[in-house]
């Protein structure tokens, strides 16, 4: 029994000491990581000076599809801001249109600007469809508010779905319900 502790003892604390040592490797190589996601960088980061506010986290600024991400959150936003019925339908699935007729939109939308438009992840998914996960400020009449968060300013965080349609990509608002978070904006 004794002969077997001699070699035991040593084997187990050098694969001990292995095994942190990796983990500790792995943690400043990879960096902190939740179910295989490495968090994106805090601090957005874009290419190139961008107008209207859009910016991209260094993440989603290395991602293939950022191009076609930035075309699409440019039209939608610059639609919503200038009141723009068409071009916002052109960045949403008809649904979302049929949903909401010109007249309602523009009532809902007459007092909303958004900006600051961060978009700090983008994901491609099996089956084709990307998720952007972006935060922006929208101030807006508090009439005109969300129901749940009547305020003047309002921060969201959102997962969009951009889906194929048309032989482009839309914002498929209505896929996630309820994941979109709002807060009162706070004063800096």
């Amino acid at each position: 029994m004794r002969s077997w502790l001699k070699w035991a003892v040593p084997t187990t604390a050098l694969v001990l000491a292995a095994a942190i040592g990796g983990g500790l490797l792995a943690r400043e190589q990879y960096g902190t990581s939740v179910q295989g996601i490495t968090p994106a960088s805090p601090e957005p980061v874009a290419p190139e000076p961008v107008p209207g506010g859009l910016a991209f986290t260094a993440d989603a600024a290395a991602h293939p599809d950022q191009g076609i991400v930035r075309a699409l959150l440019e039209v939608h936003f610059d639609a919503i801001n200038g009141r723009d019925y068409d071009g916002w339908k052109s960045t949403v699935v008809p649904a979302k249109w049929r949903e909401q007729p010109r007249d309602e939109w523009l009532r809902a939308y007459r007092t909303t600007h958004d900006s600051d438009v961060v978009v700090h992840r983008i994901e491609r998914t099996p089956d084709g469809t990307l998720r952007v996960l972006l935060t922006f400020t929208s101030t807006q009449d508090p009439a005109q508010a969300p129901p749940q968060l009547a305020e003047p300013c309002i921060r969201w965080r959102v997962v969009y779905p951009l889906v194929p349609d048309e032989g482009g990509l839309r914002l498929d608002i209505n896929r996630f319900p309820g994941s979109a978070l709002l807060d009162p904006c706070r004063p800096e």
